[in-house]
């Protein structure tokens, strides 16, 4: 290092004598050094503060999740928080206190996440396993080896889980013994990005978002297939250009499903027939909110998104947080939550999109729930922080 400094001190202090024999010469390698980084996203916006951010409690919790792609989440159920570790472990932590009440050591490799009733912890692991664990004495129920990686299992309904697994099987099981009690299979894309959405159910049927822009609807009694659609990309110029993953949460109301995929559109249909009511161009991995009127997501360029329900019109975007929003809005107390690449929560109003607060979160954001008036935030170092976010009045 004292040589390194020694060479740049005797270099600059002859610029002169250098500047007579190549006027204008710097080299590359002290131009680079001295040069101001640019960042890929844009600085961070003014706003003005109209609300009220109050943290409740603050804890932290043991481990830690290392893996800057995992898809661990927290799942909350009633006034318990199940959280997953990259240490095989799960913490459950009351909802009120924030108080650690037990941790179950699962042995596994958790991956798709968890889902939890009154009774049972389900998961899937990269071991290709689904298990079933008993909350209260940790014991495995059941345990099946799936045909391959699981990447998402759905809520419960009718003592019912469905799984999605990486080779694009479809896996309804008995949620009482982990029988399988149907499985269909489709033909896995060649090219997709990492992830699947989350099965929704409704109306005893289930639909499913594919890496290749299909959305399947199935009878979640007999896995028989009643319809499917497919969201066409909006550029096939290359295999890249191709990509057109739903990875992202869908939603579905009043019967009408809404979808989003990966450089391909933002689209409303029909839940009984697969019929397209409307579509708009859009591209995001990630997923979908709503409220009684819109439907809000976060484009690849970062700009946050509200479209309307019946007609598919933009009500408006916030454009000024260009490639820092990131991930899937959550919609809370007439507000608009979502994280930034700098681990900032912003916070917007639901009707214009107008910056009304933000909340800085010293990690990497890992998940957020929300639940009445309750806000719940995790960080990739397992700080589990509970808010009440409020309109200034």
């Amino acid at each position: 290092m004292k040589k390194i400094l020694f060479f740049l001190i005797i270099f600059l202090s002859s610029c002169s004598t250098t500047e007579r024999f190549l006027p204008g010469f710097t080299p590359d390698f002290i131009t680079k050094y001295f040069k101001e980084e640019v960042k890929p996203y844009g600085e961070l916006p003014n706003f003005v503060k109209n609300t009220d951010v109050i943290a409740v409690w603050d804890k932290k919790l043991p481990g830690e999740i290392n893996n800057e792609y995992s898809f661990l989440s927290m799942y909350k159920l009633d006034d318990r928080i199940f959280i997953p570790t990259d240490a095989n472990n799960i913490h459950i932590v009351s909802s009120e206190t924030g108080e650690l009440k037990k941790t179950i050591d699962t042995e596994l490799d958790i991956f798709s996440g968890i889902i939890a009733d009154s009774d049972l912890l389900y998961f899937g692991s990269k071991q290709d396993t689904i298990t079933a664990i008993k909350q209260s004495d940790h014991k495995v129920v059941w345990q099946r080896i799936m045909s391959s990686e699981v990447m998402s299992i759905s809520e419960v309904a009718n003592d019912t889980i469905y799984a999605i697994t990486n080779d694009s099987k479809v896996t309804a099981i008995d949620i009482n013994t982990g029988k399988f009690i149907w499985i269909n299979s489709q033909i896995p894309s060649s090219l997709s990005i990492r992830g699947f959405s989350k099965p929704v159910i409704s109306d005893d049927k289930l639909y499913v978002g594919f890496e290749d822009g299909r959305i399947v609807s199935y009878d979640s009694l007999n896995g028989d297939i009643i319809w499917q659609n497919q969201l066409k990309a909006i550029n096939i110029e290359t295999i890249i250009d191709r990509l057109n993953d739903i990875d992202g949460s869908m939603i579905i109301d009043n019967g009408i499903l809404y979808v989003i995929s990966y450089q391909g559109s933002l689209a409303a249909i029909d839940s009984f027939n697969g019929q397209v009511l409307w579509t708009n161009e859009a591209s995001s991995i990630d997923g979908l909110a709503e409220n009684d009127d819109n439907i809000f997501f976060v484009n690849d360029e970062g700009v946050l998104k509200a479209i309307d329900k019946y007609t598919g019109r933009q009500k408006w975007k916030q454009d000024q947080f260009f490639k820092r929003l990131i991930g899937t809005p959550i919609y809370y107390n007439d507000f608009i939550l979502v994280c930034d690449i700098e681990n900032y929560l912003h916070v917007f109003n639901s009707d214009s999109g107008i910056t009304s607060g933000r909340i800085k979160i010293k990690n990497k954001i890992q998940s957020i729930n929300v639940e009445y008036d309750s806000l719940y935030t995790l960080d990739n170092e397992l700080n589990l922080k509970k808010y009440n976010i409020n309109k200034i009045k």
